[in-house]
């Protein structure tokens, strides 16, 4: 029924109420743990028991944190390893901070004690986005091709590069996670899922849009044009800002991610 569900849903097709939940719940699971193959494995293993138990996914996601940051002053020095530590810590508590709908741009100051301007903090920046543990997104001003020409390399985007690492360094449990109950918004968790599933399928270049009030999560820059990309974390579909996009833009193509069963 699900794999039905699932082509339905590929192919344009709406989902059947009953199989849509049931993908929510699978789509929930993956929030708690995350594509990481040894947090997937513990999580099958957990299930698979009579009497599941969350904790050793949760400490091999614990652990890998750990390892992460072992390896910055193996690669980076002590020094430079510490101002990296900083801003790793920094994103999902940022990302967690906002109590809108949107995702904002990552702000520097408050993130490493006497550094408060991006060419402090550019270095760190770097080091993460070119490991693979941050998504840089940046935030264009307008969107015309190239979106490129239209960004300012202080002006960005940043999520976690695997979402069951986020909940861990948030200390979010799996029970609040699977009951959708974890703070005043979860905007920023459906964020982090899209951006990291874009850059999982091929996406290497993602950015944003703002302008004026107006502001889109995602743009993605393709041979048929621009497609932005409109994320809502619950079933609520009110689209202003892609409104007012499709009006100045007029796209060929347009998208809206949701937790819709109709499509």
């Amino acid at each position: 029924m699900l794999l039905e569900a699932y082509n339905a849903a590929s192919s344009g097709r709406d989902i059947p109420e009953t199989a849509h939940n049931k993908l929510l719940e699978k789509l929930y699971y993956y929030f708690t743990c995350g594509g990481l193959p040894e947090a997937v494995k513990a999580l099958i293993s957990e299930l698979d028991n009579p009497i599941p138990s969350p904790k050793i996914c949760r400490k091999i996601q614990e652990n890998l944190i750990q390892m992460y940051i072992s390896d910055f002053a193996k690669h980076s020095g002590k020094t430079n390893s510490m101002h990296i530590v900083s801003v790793f810590e920094n994103v999902p508590s940022q990302l967690a901070g906002y109590h809108d709908l949107n995702t904002k741009r990552f702000r520097f100051k408050g993130v490493i004690p006497g550094k408060k301007g991006y060419n402090d903090l550019m270095g760190p920046i770097a080091w993460l986005d070119q490991a693979g543990l941050i998504l840089k997104i940046k935030i264009c001003n307008r969107a015309e091709i190239p979106l490129e020409a239209f960004t300012s390399q202080n002006i960005f985007k940043c999520y976690l590069f695997d979402i069951g690492i986020l909940g861990a360094m948030l200390g979010l449990n799996r029970q609040d996670i699977l009951n959708q109950d974890y703070g005043i918004t979860k905007g920023y968790f459906a964020e982090n899922f899209v951006a990291q599933e874009l850059t999982a399928a091929g996406f290497r270049k993602l950015y944003s849009w703002t302008e004026r009030n107006s502001e889109m999560e995602f743009l993605l820059q393709r041979e048929e044009g621009i497609i932005p990309i409109e994320v809502k974390a619950g079933t609520r579909t009110q689209v202003k800002s892609l409104k007012q996009y499709i009006l100045k833009y007029s796209p060929a193509h347009s998208k809206i991610l949701s937790l819709n069963s109709s499509l």
